[in-house]
């Protein structure tokens, strides 16, 4: 049996060894124009592929992180958007973190996926005083902590780095949406410093007309009359949303300020940092710090990878990610679908000695 998992076991790592040396193997890439925008020469031959591009000075240029960062250390913060659980945009993560880590800088990494009241956990797992399932069971790690987020954590732990919970808590951000902004002051004085101290939210401007006219559909419309008023439902929605980006962004400048000879990279969901908007847009008004953003593109034909003028616009970089399985075909199927995803969270709104998060 000893004998037989050794075996299974070398198999297994020459494996993923020879998918790791044909990724990092393969020639130097190089981009076409097209009449549209521009094509990889190349395919994104699985999920765990990827390719990232430089896009700052409106020439593409493909970056091979084996050879040099291309100026991702230029900067003090690199936000690296993801799609939630998609392997390659992972894989991209851990590869960028580790290839800034290796210059030789401190870098600190942040996290959307931890929320700040978890602090004390992270910390102590950092420190090596409790084990990981704690760190996830009790920091309420997400469910692919293991697959996505595990490898830079622990990258940032061999290291000594710090490791931020820069979210606000699920609860918060859920009453928010559900009650709108007057919940916040329900919240309990000893719960004040786990969501920002101030927050920034226009009812006009590129951000706010991004995410309503995303969520208008799902949550009673979008008035086709520019000048009229969302659906308060809308409204509430947007705050929750501004409460996790003010609060990751307050995170960010708080962790820099403990930390002034660091550098730092944080992880959140695209939409946050996309165009230089969300969290990036509310960083810049706490801090001059140099922002630069990786944002995925993930591409419609795998064969033909390709991106356009507006994809550029989204940040100093693109992460070019295979495109994912559909979820569902059917009518029926996508009401199933539906509510599996957008399940209404119970939360207590009143914070009350019951609740979980106290």
């Amino acid at each position: 049996m000893n004998k037989l998992r050794t075996a299974c076991i070398v198999i297994i790592f020459t494996f993923l060894s020879a998918c790791s040396i044909k990724h990092n193997s393969l020639p130097s890439q190089k981009l076409v124009a097209t009449q549209a925008g521009w094509q990889l020469t190349r395919p994104l031959v699985n999920l765990y592929d990827y390719e990232l591009i430089d896009v700052r000075s409106g020439k593409p240029i493909v970056v091979d992180l084996s050879l040099s960062n291309d100026g991702l250390l230029d900067y003090d913060v690199v936000f690296i958007g993801e799609n939630h659980g998609h392997p390659g945009n992972h894989l991209a993560q851990a590869v960028i973190y580790q290839s800034m880590l290796d210059s030789g800088e401190k870098v600190i990494l942040s996290m959307e996926q931890f929320e700040r009241d978890v602090q004390p956990i992270v910390d102590d797992y950092m420190a090596g005083k409790i084990g990981e399932w704690s760190l996830r069971h009790f920091g309420r790690a997400w469910e692919n902590y293991k697959s996505s987020y595990r490898p830079l954590l622990e990258m940032a732990k061999q290291r000594g780095l710090p490791v931020i919970a820069a979210n606000a808590p699920k609860d918060i951000v859920v009453c928010t949406g559900r009650e709108g902004l007057s919940v916040l002051d329900k919240v309990p004085a000893q719960r004040k410093s786990q969501i920002a101290a101030s927050f920034y939210m226009p009812e006009e401007g590129a951000y706010f007309e991004k995410f309503t006219g995303l969520m208008g559909n799902k949550l009673g419309g979008k008035s086709t009359d520019k000048h009229s008023k969302r659906a308060k439902p809308n409204l509430n929605t947007y705050h929750a949303q501004v409460v996790r980006d003010d609060t990751m962004a307050e995170s960010i400048d708080k962790a820099l300020a403990a930390h002034p000879e660091h550098k730092l990279v944080h992880l959140n969901g695209h939409f946050h940092s996309a165009s230089g908007l969300g969290t990036v847009e509310r960083l810049k008004l706490r801090s001059d710090s140099r922002i630069g953003v990786v944002q995925p593109v993930m591409v419609s034909d795998a064969n033909l990878p390709s991106f356009n003028d507006k994809d550029m616009a989204t940040g100093d970089y693109l992460l070019l990610i295979h495109p994912l399985p559909e979820q569902v075909k059917t009518a029926k199927n996508r009401k199933v679908w539906m509510k599996s995803v957008f399940k209404r969270s119970r939360q207590d709104c009143g914070f009350g000695n019951n609740h979980a998060w106290n």
